[in-house]
C-alpha cells in the first residue's frame, strides 16, 4: 500500500470524480439527442410534448454533470499547484482503524445478557445507585 499525503489523495479524488461526471454527462447528452430525434419525428402532439420534456430534462442533467466535472477538474489542478503547501504534505493517513490505549489492552464492552468476563468489571464504569434499576439484569 502506498501512503499518500492529503494533497495527493484529494488530487486523485478530484480526478476520478471529474472523469465520472464527464462520462455521465456524455451519456445523458446521448439520451437528450434521442429524445430530440423522437420529438422531431413525432406527429402526435402529446407524444411530441412528452419527448420535448424528456429532452429538456436530460439536457439539464447533462449540463449539471458537466459543470460538476469542470469543478472537480479545477480542484484537481489546484491540488497539483499546491505542491508547496506544507500542511497538506505533512498530513498522512496512519492506518488507524481503532482508538485505544495499548498499555491497558483491549477493554471488553459487556452487552445486555452477556456473561461477565473475569477482570473486566474492574475497568467498566460504575452506574450510580439511583440508576441501577435501569441496567440491572434479573437472573
Amino acid at each position: 500500500m502506498t501512503i499518500r499525503n492529503v494533497r495527493e489523495h484529494l488530487g486523485e479524488h478530484h480526478g476520478k470524480s471529474a472523469s465520472f461526471d464527464l462520462a455521465i454527462g456524455s451519456e445523458l447528452e446521448k439520451i437528450r439527442r434521442t429524445f430530440e430525434s423522437l420529438e422531431g419525428q413525432s406527429d402526435d402532439g402529446d407524444a411530441k410534448k412528452s419527448y420535448g420534456a424528456g429532452k429538456d430534462a436530460f439536457a439539464k442533467l447533462a449540463v449539471a454533470f458537466n459543470e460538476h466535472a469542470a469543478y472537480h477538474k479545477k480542484m484537481k489542478e489546484a491540488c497539483a499547484k499546491s505542491d508547496g503547501v506544507d500542511d497538506l504534505d505533512k498530513l498522512q493517513p496512519s492506518g488507524v482503524s481503532a482508538v485505544y490505549d495499548p498499555s491497558k489492552g483491549i477493554r471488553p464492552v459487556i452487552r445486555a445478557g452477556q456473561r461477565e468476563i473475569p477482570g473486566a468489571t474492574d475497568t467498566m464504569p460504575q452506574v450510580d445507585s439511583a440508576f441501577e434499576h435501569l441496567v440491572k439484569v434479573d437472573e
